[in-house]
């Protein structure tokens, strides 16, 4: 899939995928430490900003409001795409735990399923007093 395991040009392409299926403007960042890094602003479709980025040439990045996740390019590109179309429509959402922990949560059969953690020493809470998620009927 990746030539020589630099994604680059891949993930270029499902950003523009996914900025095109959604309609969402964007821009490109290139002085920056990392190899692709989008950021999308907040507009129809999107109340809150998002970051989309590729780093160590293999490893997809999603990032919003104090959360920053690793997906590995080989074995998640797919599934990352299917995350950032739950995120707009507002099926995936980010539970805050305590001691600065981030849960990444996906609506699955009606419940919610934890599919990245990060910095958590505690569980996730399964009814969280707060989360962070795309409210899609926001238009601007």
């Amino acid at each position: 899939m990746c030539a020589m395991t630099d994604c680059s040009e891949e993930a270029t392409a499902l950003f523009t995928r996914f900025a095109e299926r959604h309609r969402l403007t964007y821009s490109v960042e290139t002085d920056v430490p990392i190899e692709v890094l989008w950021r999308f602003p907040i507009q129809n479709g999107l109340s809150l900003p998002i970051t989309l980025g590729l780093q160590n040439c293999d490893e997809l990045n999603f990032g919003v409001e104090h959360f920053w996740s690793f997906f590995p390019f080989e074995e998640s590109a797919s599934f990352f795409e299917d995350v950032l179309d739950a995120w707009v429509a507002g099926q995936a959402r980010i539970v805050p735990i305590a001691l600065g922990g981030r849960a990444l949560q996906r609506l699955d059969g009606g419940r919610w399923k934890t599919i990245y953690r990060a910095n958590c020493l505690l569980p996730v809470p399964r009814n969280p007093k707060r989360t962070i998620t795309n409210d899609r009927s926001r238009q601007l």
